[in-house]
């Protein structure tokens, strides 16, 4: 009867949970520590860079030096086109073929783009890499674009187009403005270009653009040699691809008048590119020193435009400072969203402040920190760090290592950001406007 009950499964169950929980305690459990960032250029022009941080998550992600700037007047929307068509057929596996099995694996492709670059990313469990990054490079490197799958993806690009909202569409009017042409080209296909993109003219394009010198292969969670080895499956066109024109800033003006109650308008200045570093970084503590809007939800704007807005006019309105920065060029300004009745007093009175910022030491200082934090969170998070790792090394050439970023940031003074002031408010400005502009004045007034 003893032995019996001994060996029960509940008392073989208890047991075999103490011994194992003995075990344990006598075992140390080591992390491993996290490696640096590591760079290597293949012999073919590829670009590889890894994190290996040693977590459970690897992210993996293919960046192209290839999006709307690269686009002419014949084929302008096709980088859009590009990004909706991410995960359709390749020469070795269907539509469905991929994102069935992507989806039993627990995970999914995700294609991002800028002006500048095309991201095809993968975030997958450390067990699963060797797949994610067989059918990843499967998927930049043998698009087929059936011409009945391009059809099938249209609806779903003129959906984006409608669902494009008025702020967006403001930055998009200040890009043409103040570029024309290169930088000055939409994230968003025209909409009477929607659906004249063939399976010839796409192939035209990728073959063009995504070639080995223009491609970074970037992880996060994977071993440098590992990822090395890996960068052999991406089957890609040797050489550094076309070159870009330069982009000349201009003052000029675009105007989409589309009624409603609502006022938005974007104004900048020129700026340095990123691969000018100290000025670069001077512009982002002018920027958050002019006040990049609310920082809590429902909160109230902050920073100098903001209290200069507010001077002007009592009524509802929205002001944030806007940098956006390219591997040549760069602007400095701000979107305004204003009531219509209100918004060229609003509009105003933010040129103004952007004419007349002055710099104290207290909020350099207060800048530096918020602009150190914005950046370790970005970094914080695998899947944008992938995508700030590619977009370094493939427009600025160089990747600032994370430690590096305090001492970085704090190398500028008060000095050169003060400089910063002193440019933007001698510089033309460019705007684009969308909305009720019953009151907006026109940029040559401002």
């Amino acid at each position: 009867m003893a032995s019996r009950f001994v060996k029960s499964p509940v008392v073989q169950s208890t047991a075999k949970r103490q011994y194992a929980a003995q075990a344990m305690a006598k075992t140390e459990h080591v992390v491993p520590k996290a490696e640096p960032l590591k760079v290597t250029t293949l012999k073919n022009g590829l670009t590889v860079a890894s994190i290996e941080n040693h977590g459970p998550v690897t992210s993996l992600g293919v960046m192209v030096k290839a999006g709307s700037r690269n686009e002419t007047y014949e084929n302008a929307g096709i980088s859009h086109m590009l990004r909706v068509s991410a995960g359709l057929a390749t020469t070795n596996n269907s539509a469905f073929g991929l994102t069935r099995n992507l989806q039993q694996a627990g995970t999914g492709l995700v294609c991002t783009q800028g002006r500048e670059h095309t991201l095809y990313s993968i975030q997958t469990t450390r067990n699963n890499t060797d797949m994610a990054i067989d059918y990843l490079s499967d998927i930049v490197s043998n698009q087929v674009f059936k011409p009945w799958e391009l059809g099938d993806t249209v609806p779903r690009l003129k959906v984006e187009l409608a669902n494009l909202n008025p702020s967006s569409q403001a930055l998009e009017l200040l890009h043409l403005a103040a570029f024309r042409t290169g930088l000055g080209n939409s994230l968003y296909c025209p909409s009477h270009k929607a659906g004249s993109h063939g399976t010839a003219q796409m192939q035209q394009f990728v073959s063009k653009h995504f070639t080995t010198g223009r491609t970074a292969l970037v992880g996060v969670g994977v071993s440098h040699a590992a990822l090395t080895k890996y960068a052999e499956l991406l089957n890609l066109e040797e050489g550094a691809g076309p070159s870009n024109l330069a982009s000349k800033f201009s003052s000029g003006e675009e105007r989409r008048e589309s009624g409603g109650n609502l006022a938005y308008v974007a104004l900048a200045a020129s700026a340095s590119g990123v691969t000018s570093v100290k000025e670069a970084l001077a512009c982002m503590l002018l920027q958050r020193i002019l006040g990049m809007g609310a920082q809590v939800k429902r909160g109230q704007c902050q920073g100098k435009m903001a209290k200069a807005a507010a001077a002007a006019s009592a009524s509802n309105h929205a002001v944030g400072a806007i940098g956006p920065m390219y591997s040549d060029a760069g602007m400095l300004g701000a979107l305004v969203i204003a009531d219509g009745s209100a918004a060229g007093k609003v509009v105003s009175a933010v040129a103004a402040a952007l004419r007349s910022v002055s710099v104290s030491e207290a909020e350099v200082n207060a800048a530096k920190r918020n602009l150190i934090a914005d950046v370790l969170t970005v970094q914080g998070s695998a899947a944008s760090l992938v995508e700030d790792v590619g977009t370094q090394v493939l427009l600025a050439g160089d990747v600032v290592q994370a430690d590096k970023i305090p001492e970085l940031v704090n190398g500028v003074g008060v000095g050169d950001v003060q400089a910063a002031a002193k440019k933007l408010a001698s510089s033309k400005l460019a705007m684009g406007a969308m909305g009720n502009l019953s009151t907006v004045p026109h940029v040559d007034s401002l």
